[in-house]
């Protein structure tokens, strides 16, 4: 895969539901590709927590010790693991929504939506699209969501709806599971779409402004 210099690239996974494998491989798609930002689109927070622990060296699914020679083992375990792995050139990257599936959606502890810049424009981020108010669209050229069958970019006027789709496992019948890397340049929008094992499946193309949407299947 082949990137222009200049653009803006974002990660776009979204509703895990358990399917670490998948968002695993995702995140190994980001970090080859020198995403800029990864947006986790909602569906299970501890899902992104457990895959990055992961990444770092760590295990979330590690059990509790019974000893204090145990937790004392498991503590320099941890630390060799930390000390030999490599900084996650992702970890501070990761923007973060929660949706109702979420602890955190009740407690407030990751937000609901939230705002960010992409190259100037601004970007709303949100799990269910449905929860966007009128302020949220009219003040966004981007609006970035999951809870979705399919991935898409829809262009309607000056503002592109985007969705990575879903990584559920197993995936609906006519629904596979896709994650998405999003290249934002001066005057269009492109979305590369990988299947659940990172194979590349398509692209769409959106040009900002205009309704119209280029797709390109491979």
């Amino acid at each position: 895969m082949r990137y222009a210099l200049g653009q803006v690239r974002l990660g776009l996974c979204s509703d895990t539901f358990g399917n670490l494998a998948a968002l695993e491989r995702a995140l190994d798609v980001f970090a080859r590709a020198e995403a800029d930002r990864v947006y986790f689109l909602g569906g299970r927070l501890a899902d992104l927590e457990k895959v990055l622990a992961r990444r770092a060296g760590g295990s979330r699914d590690a059990p509790i010790p019974a000893s204090d020679r145990e937790f004392l083992g498991a503590v320099e375990s941890a630390l060799s693991r930390q000390l030999s792995a490599a900084a996650d050139p992702l970890a501070s990257k990761v923007v973060r929504i929660a949706s109702k599936a979420c602890p955190e959606y009740r407690g407030g502890a990751t937000p609901k939506k939230q705002v960010d810049l992409v190259d100037g424009r601004v970007a709303c981020l949100v799990h269910d699209k449905s929860e966007l108010t009128r302020d949220d669209i009219e003040n966004a050229t981007l609006i970035l969501h999951g809870n979705s069958a399919r991935a898409a970019i829809v262009a309607i006027g000056p503002r592109c709806f985007v969705t990575p789709g879903h990584l559920r496992h197993p995936a609906p019948k006519d629904r596979p599971a896709t994650f998405a890397l999003l290249e934002a340049g001066p005057r269009e929008l492109r979305m590369t779409v990988f299947g659940e094992d990172a194979h590349e499946l398509r692209s769409e193309t959106a040009v900002l402004g205009r309704t119209t949407t280029r797709l390109t299947v491979r």
